[in-house]
């Protein structure tokens, strides 16, 4: 596996590194990921996906008022990417046997945040949460040296167990059996 390009958020050029990098996922997604560094630690990829959360949760939490909601936003989007990532890489590498690496996963879920910056639009949401799925993939595929399909394969697995796993959440909390 090569490391890939150059591609990488900058945080001491931040304005420029962010529309760059977020332009890129979000215009180019597999031209961005053929160019995006494997390896070099996972702090910038996370300060990217931070201002992105930031910036998403900023702007629901403007439209909204509501605490709660900016409060799940928050939790939601820190804790999500590295568990994604987390089954990305064990489904992948285990199941599929592609190779990549923890790092690799995260990097593509972490810059696949860019799509927060547009997913508050009211209607438009729930098709770009679709066109992440299509951002990971080829995120993903391209990282793992896998074939797209076996990327989708797993992210389809990974949503399914989160939906699983939210409907017993809300039967639980809604004191159902």
């Amino acid at each position: 596996m090569t490391d890939g390009g150059s591609e990488e958020f900058d945080p001491r050029d931040f304005m420029t590194s962010f529309r760059v990098i977020a332009a890129g996922v979000l215009l180019s997604p597999r031209a961005f990921f053929q160019e995006m560094r494997r390896t070099g630690g996972m702090m910038a990829p996370f300060l990217f996906m931070l201002a992105c959360l930031v910036i998403h949760t900023l702007i629901v939490g403007l439209l909204h008022k509501d605490m709660a909601l900016i409060g799940r936003n928050l939790a939601l989007g820190l804790t999500f990417p590295f568990i994604t990532a987390g089954l990305s890489f064990v489904l992948l590498t285990r199941l599929f046997q592609a190779r990549g690496t923890f790092e690799a996963a995260f990097r593509v879920n972490a810059y696949a945040a860019a799509i927060n910056l547009l997913s508050w639009f009211p209607m438009v949401g729930v098709l770009l949460e679709f066109y992440r799925l299509y951002v990971i993939t080829i995120g993903l595929s391209t990282t793992f040296e896998t074939k797209p399909w076996k990327a989708l394969a797993a992210l389809v697995l990974i949503v399914g167990l989160y939906i699983v796993l939210a409907s017993r959440l809300g039967t639980a909390l809604s004191g159902g059996a």
